[in-house]
């Protein structure tokens, strides 16, 4: 059978060359030294019930270390017609010795590739080529260091990645059997084995057993959120047992940066063995596109420490919304062959569309007119790539603040109003707004839209730029605009609020088509928004002297939240009114040495930061913290003290000749904190004789050890006033939790459980205060009886009253079995479903059998906490039988 050892590992990748045709690479990993399974061609399964054999590209093939052969099989296909399918092929056989699959016979396992796509409408969605693999899937470890790999996937059509752990497959959704996790081989103790799902790095740390083992890899695609791919990658890792230190490599992780900035970073490379030299090399994205990064350094091994430089002059083809990424290997020459460990460091570089520059607003005939500057930095790219601006736009100013890192309008406070426009007039991009109303500050910002195009120009993968800076503007200032409503008295009879206007603007105001007298109307309502009048003023001429002033009181501030409306009036005719505007209405609620404050108000302006105040001992105001927020904790407080806050905002209209900034205070509101918060769950863990379990263990004797973790190890910040906790139980994973008992806080934290049916069952603990706030169930933990089962293999049914009859040595947990012995001639002689099994050794009529040796087969039925469950293992064997 070693003859026939082969696969390591491998994976399908393809490029899209016509609407139903690709072009297939299938990568293998084979053993060198295993001539006698070297496939010059393999079996390839298209996914539309046809198949054919394709010869491998010798020309590509490579041999490399550590006897691995690099083969390369390349064919293209037609497809009937636009769908999903899954190109695939299987070997018989893997290489032999994988720990974690079928150990120890591996050799025996398929090995089975495929990659699963959806060949897209080309006309609408755009060609779909699958990522490619930059890392080779075979990487070298040594036990008890940290191990890193990272495939490096890098699609050239701006979708999506993502990076996901799965078994190798024996064939067609069959996984291999016997798999487990690397980190579930050796050790469990500091053994952990995870991926990243957006870098796609893998780490274990850290290898406990030497040897070779495998795992699978998903590459999923995805396009405005949808699936349009998966590559199944198998993977192979060998771990040595090796003295040896990782070299070590620092930069940068991640950066963002602006179309057509030079990225240049220091990479700095070491070795904890000054003694062994280090090579460094890169793969990535950026080396695989027009314009690429550039890695300068020593590109043999080198002694350390020593430093490399990448350098990458970005261009506005570059631009994606997704991360560029890069993978660095270290790797020393700790083997003869001048290969040894190594080490993974990734760098993400995300470079974005730069923002329009200089936006501007103005009137014109009713309607707002935007510019900006032309040209744009990024217009010119390859293949249309740049597509023009989207206008973007809201009512009010805000405190957006473009990110670089996540750039785009999208899930911002702004609007879309126009989705494209390429507009120039006397050298500046325009757009005129005709979609607007007299009374609204209206802001705007335009950002530039890039995307890749289908073979009909539609189209797809956009990528938003930074947003262009706001710029606001209202239409026509011929009406008055609200811009104090500040609480200055707190009563629920006797509050006042401070009101104030602005008049409107008399150049815009037509006074010979309006002729006075002017009247200004105050409108009030609660939260209800029943408006009514609760003053107005009266001035012959515009120019009049106005006090825009006006203090309402005997109001009811504690409870209720005020609404304004200033309205117009001219010779008695109404003219028009200002937006609506609201006081600032803050809420407490108590918690646990906490009181939480959430305020809201409905203004024309802009609120951009509040500052909250706490009364001191004095009654006066102390400042406690300032926000963007409209909420605020404030922690470390007395319970059961009373507490009183007011709220001050600070706005803007973003507008020439309006007050800036526009402050106005909320009412007082007071609370006093409280212990309501339940404490933080315990960690639970469980515990049983089963971990030590041998032949010789009294089932009489078996428990459940239930321990907790103290809760404040993960919440230090929790009260101290923990006075007991609930310990839970349900006999199977279904079963609802029952409280059992309660425990005093005492060390250690545990309980001994003895369950009326075995050991199997599930538990979950909750710690309660002295005010008793329970806390939430902490982690379910179940555990299952631990099935012992054990048969000897000779036995003298003589009547001397000694080894009469056949019995298990072992017998715990097993519920029933199915237990047959037949003869030399595969006759059966005897069958029991008793565990006990008491085989005198007649057949089951009562007829004695003659000495001599007899096969039996033994399934076994066990109670596991879900339910009733066959055993996976069936005994087999021989029998003595003798008498004389």
């Amino acid at each position: 059978m070693a003859s026939t050892t082969h696969n390591r590992a491998g994976e399908i990748t393809y490029r899209q060359l016509g609407p139903l045709t690709i072009e297939i690479t299938i990568t293998t990993y084979t053993k060198n030294s295993s001539v006698a399974a070297d496939r010059d061609s393999l079996d390839v399964f298209w996914g539309d019930n046809t198949n054919q054999f394709v010869r491998r590209d010798n020309s590509k093939t490579r041999i490399e270390p550590n006897d691995i052969k690099i083969n390369y099989y390349i064919a293209t296909h037609t497809y009937p017609g636009a769908a999903t399918y899954s190109v695939s092929f299987l070997d018989p056989n893997r290489i032999g010795g994988i720990l974690n699959v079928n150990y120890p016979n591996s050799i025996d396992i398929p090995f089975f590739l495929s990659t699963t796509f959806t060949l897209l409408d080309q006309q609408f969605q755009g060609f779909n080529n699958s990522a490619i693999l930059l890392q080779p899937p075979i990487d070298i470890g040594c036990v008890n260091k940290l191990f890193i790999h990272n495939p490096n996937a890098f699609d050239a059509d701006g979708d999506s990645l993502a990076y996901e752990l799965a078994a190798p497959l024996q064939a067609v959704n069959t996984p291999v059997p016997g798999y487990k996790l690397p980190d579930e081989i050796g050790a469990v103790l500091n053994n952990s084995f995870t991926i990243n799902v957006l870098t796609g790095e893998v780490r274990w740390d850290s290898p406990k057993l030497q040897g070779e083992y495998n795992i699978a890899i998903k590459i999923k695609e995805y396009r405005n959120g949808k699936l349009i791919n998966v590559i199944l990658r198998d993977m192979q890792i060998l771990i040595r047992a090796c003295e040896n230190e990782p070299p070590t490599v620092k930069a940068i992780d991640e950066i963002c940066i602006i179309a057509g900035t030079k990225v240049s970073l220091i990479i700095e490379v070491d070795d904890p063995n000054t003694n062994q030299k280090v090579k460094l090399t890169a793969t990535g994205g950026p080396f695989n596109i027009p314009s690429p990064a550039i890695l300068t350094g020593p590109s043999i091994f080198t002694p350390v420490k020593f430093f490399a430089t990448l350098d990458w002059q970005t261009t506005c083809d570059h631009i994606s919304n997704q991360y560029h990424q890069i993978v660095l290997r270290a790797v020393d020459n700790f083997y003869p062959d001048s290969t040894g460990l190594a080490t993974l460091k990734t760098i993400r570089i995300k470079v974005v569309g730069p923002p329009p520059k200089n936006l501007t607003a103005k009137s014109e005939n009713s309607q707002i007119r935007l510019e900006w500057d032309a040209p744009y930095d990024c217009e010119i790219t390859t293949n249309k790539y740049f597509q023009g601006f989207s206008v973007w736009r809201k009512i009010s100013s805000t405190n957006f603040e473009p990110d670089t890192c996540n750039p785009g309008l999208t899930n911002s406070p702004y609007e879309r109003i126009f989705p494209k426009t390429l507009s120039q007039e006397n050298e500046k991009y325009f757009y005129v707004d005709k979609n607007i109303k007299n009374g609204n500050t209206y802001c705007y910002r335009v950002q530039a839209e890039f995307a890749k195009l289908t073979s009909t120009n539609n189209p797809f993968n956009r990528v938003e730029s930074l947003p262009s800076n706001e710029t606001c503007l209202i239409l026509s200032r011929d009406i008055p605009l609200i811009t104090k409503v500040s609480v200055i008295n707190t009563s629920d009879f006797n509050g006042e609020i401070h009101l104030r206007w602005t008049k409107p603007f008399s150049e815009q105001l037509d006074t010979l088509k309006n002729p006075g007298p002017y009247r200004y109307e105050i409108l009030r309502a609660d939260q209800n928004l029943n408006f009514v009048t609760i003053a107005d003023f009266l001035i012959p001429y515009f120019i009049s002297p106005l006090d825009t002033n006006y203090i309402d009181k005997n109001l009811n501030t504690f409870a209720n939240q005020y609404f304004y409306i200033i309205v117009f009036y001219a010779n008695g005719i109404k003219y028009g009114e200002s937006p609506q505007a609201s006081s600032i209405f803050t809420s407490a609620t108590s918690s646990d040495k906490t009181n939480k404050l959430t305020w809201n108000s409905e203004t024309p302006w802009s609120n951009l930061l509040y500052k909250v105040y706490r009364k001191n001992d004095l009654n006066q105001l102390d400042f406690l913290a300032q926000t963007s927020e409209v909420s605020y904790e404030d922690k470390n407080l007395l319970n059961d003290t009373l507490y009183c806050y007011v709220i001050q905002s600070e706005g803007t209209y973003a507008l020439p000749f309006i007050e800036e900034p526009i402050i106005n205070f909320s009412q007082e509101v007071c609370n006093a904190p409280h212990d309501n918060v339940a404490p933080c769950p315990p960690v639970l863990e469980v515990i049983n004789i089963c971990d030590i379990l041998n032949s010789d263990v009294n089932e009489d004797e078996l428990f459940n050890t239930v321990k907790w973790t103290n809760p404040y190890l993960s919440c230090p910040d929790m009260a101290d006033d923990i006075t007991s906790f609930n310990i839970y139980y349900a006999e199977t994973i279904n079963d609802p939790l029952i409280k059992i008992t309660s425990q005093e806080v005492k060390t250690p934290y545990q309980y001994y459980h003895f369950p009326e049916n075995g050991l199997l069952g599930c538990y979950s603990v909750s710690a309660v205060d002295f005010l008793g706030n329970e806390s939430i169930l902490s982690n379910k933990v179940c555990v299952d009886n631990c099935p012992f089962y054990e048969l000897p293999n000779t036995f003298t049914p003589n009547q001397d009253g000694k080894n009469d009859r056949f019995i298990p040595r072992a017998n715990l947990f097993i519920l029933k079995i199915d237990f047959k012995v037949f003869n030399q001639w595969g006759n059966l002689v005897f069958e029991t479903t008793d565990p006990e099994i008491n085989w005198t050794g007649s057949t089951g009529s009562g007829n004695e059998l003659a000495d001599g040796t007899y096969y039996y087969t033994c399934k076994i039925f066990e109670s596991r906490v879900s339910g009733v469950t066959e055993s996976k293992n069936i005994l087999s064997g021989f029998i003595h039988l003798i008498r004389n």
